[in-house]
């Protein structure tokens, strides 16, 4: 079995997406093939035994070229085509816009292969923060309170925060590695965590902070058509929220169960996943990050990962050894891939020989 692994692309976690896919090709059986697509969205071949040292300053010189509704890529050096490859899967490890916001969903459509990963629609859904607020709140998940402020209001200097009250994290809209967010006390924090996400996006949301709560973790997929959660885990900073540093150059371990989860709210989580990964849609495997509030007891959704860092599987670790967690997302991807192709995508009429006669 060819497996390709598509990974990389023009976005700010460019870097985080490549160590997903270093360590997601030792989930699967098979051939691995790597295909990057670097910082300007040009897509290199790489053989199976890439690894993130070798992206730095790398020079790749053989460029993959997706043969739509072939089932295969063309492997090619300069304008010479070199070599097919046939792809029998295909797995999403890019991470942000130009890959996790629906993008490379639509290349394995066009490909035509079964591809580890969500629909173009779930996807851009979990990517864009503010249409996620609006379809959890469509299916009565509870979300902290936020508002949307656009590049034409903060160049106006028209936005309001409205009754958000401080402090007020402030998010650009589709991005996340936790880049660009910042937590803000006052109009002047406000105004420089402005200056910063817009930077990022072009919209950006204003969302009410907790301020003594815990965040927690979980994920979920289909297994045998049958949609299950992983343990949850519960992610540790000494900031006001987890940062880039905390996730990725940190030496500690920051997801680990520091605060003991009550088994009520734990279950409570762990339903709460299952519903949004039913309801919205999704497929492969997702991680969906909450926030308890410590007073309340409230449990908000925070986001939605449909491509999840390593793909969610330090959740489920303690359930399945590697090659069975990735044996089980082929196997899924196989299936739904099967009921998706017995659809009827073709209608022959005759508007077109019609507009041919009245020419």
């Amino acid at each position: 079995m060819n497996i390709l692994i598509i990974y990389g692309g023009k976005s700010c976690e460019h870097d985080i997406s490549i160590i997903t896919a270093c360590l997601a090709k030792g989930y699967f059986d098979g051939k691995v093939i790597g295909a990057y697509f670097d910082k300007q969205n040009r897509c290199f071949y790489v053989p199976n035994d890439f690894t993130p040292s070798k992206h730095l300053n790398t020079q790749l010189k053989e460029q993959i070229v997706f043969c739509f509704g072939e089932k295969r890529i063309a492997i090619c050096k300069g304008k010479r085509i070199k070599k097919h490859i046939d792809i029998d899967v295909a797995v999403n490890c890019c991470h942000g816009v130009c890959g996790e916001d629906g993008t490379v969903a639509g290349i394995c459509q066009m490909l035509g292969v079964p591809f580890v990963g969500s629909n173009m629609l779930a996807s851009a859904i979990a990517m864009d923060k503010i249409a996620t607020k609006q379809a959890l709140r469509s299916i009565g998940m509870p979300t902290v309170l936020g508002k949307r402020v656009t590049h034409e209001q903060y160049k106006s200097g028209t936005f309001s925060t409205g009754n958000l009250g401080y402090p007020i994290i402030v998010k650009p809209n589709k991005l996340g590695s936790s880049i660009g967010i910042t937590v803000c006390h006052d109009k002047q924090q406000l105004q420089k965590a402005l200056d910063v996400a817009f930077c990022y996006d072009s919209d950006v949301l204003c969302e009410r902070a907790l301020t003594d709560f815990y965040e927690i973790n979980c994920s979920a997929m289909r297994i045998a058509n049958v949609v299950q959660c992983s343990d949850v885990d519960t992610p540790v900073t000494t900031h006001d929220l987890l940062t880039f540093e905390d996730k990725y150059i940190s030496n500690s371990k920051w997801c680990k169960p520091t605060v003991s989860i009550d088994e009520k709210v734990e279950q409570q989580v762990k339903d709460m996943t299952k519903q949004i990964y039913q309801q919205l849609g999704f497929q492969g495997v997702i991680r969906v990050d909450f926030l308890v509030d410590n007073i309340t007891g409230k449990i908000y959704v925070n986001e939605i990962n449909s491509i999840p860092g390593s793909l969610a599987y330090g959740l489920w670790s303690n359930i399945y050894r590697q090659k069975q967690f990735g044996n089980i997302l082929v196997e899924q991807a196989i299936t739904d891939f099967s009921k998706d192709a017995e659809l009827v995508r073709k209608y022959t009429s005759s508007v077109l020989s019609g507009v041919i006669n009245k020419k």
